[in-house]
């Protein structure tokens, strides 16, 4: 009986030590965004099929300080986020297909997984480490004014077929996630967009 007890704990330890491995890394991804080209229309389709909402969205979204692939130049995109569980879902546009992941023409502009995002507590040495991995820095800027929280987007070019996104970790951030998982939860199924 002692040695079945013993086994017994010793599975509910393991199993407690893989659950909270889950929710623990480095990185943690909060967020998965999706190219496409209308994000309202987006946003309907995909709350109707996975029962995701609110989403809100966001037309032309300022940003300062905008770097593409290391020139000074703006970066016109608009977005719908949602949430899903412990992930936002972002819908993204890039109005111009200036940042795509892959090859893409105006005749067959990008779709399908545009990056995956983390917020750096440390923001210069995420982008150093990111850099140090050969990771290929393609956006910097500040959201909306040259006070606003750093974000950059960086090429692994290695494979995966999607950017990186890195956020500067603010309150301002913080507060954004916490209102969308919040509105998600207590979510009627009614106005998704």
């Amino acid at each position: 009986l002692t040695k079945m007890i013993k086994i017994k704990l010793h599975y509910v330890a393991e199993r407690e030590k893989r659950q909270n491995m889950i929710f623990q890394s480095e990185k943690p991804i909060i967020q998965i965004a999706y190219a496409v080209e209308d994000v309202r229309q987006a946003a309907q389709i995909w709350s109707e099929k996975f029962n995701i909402g609110p989403f809100y969205v966001n037309e032309h979204i300022p940003l300062a300080n905008s770097y593409v692939r290391g020139a000074w130049e703006p970066f016109d995109h608009s977005s719908a986020y949602g949430w899903k569980e412990n992930l936002m879902i972002e819908l993204i546009c890039d109005h111009e297909q200036k940042l795509s992941p892959s090859a893409v023409s105006p005749e067959k502009p990008f779709s399908g997984i545009h990056h995956v995002a983390w917020i750096a507590p440390d923001f210069e040495a995420e982008c150093q480490a990111l850099e140090n991995q050969d990771c290929l820095k393609v956006l910097s800027a500040q959201n909306g004014n040259e006070n606003g929280m750093k974000l950059a987007w960086f090429d692994p070019q290695n494979g995966m077929n999607h950017f990186y996104e890195i956020y500067e970790d603010t309150d301002d951030i913080r507060e954004f996630y916490a209102f969308l998982s919040g509105k998600a939860r207590n979510w009627d199924g009614r106005k998704p967009v």
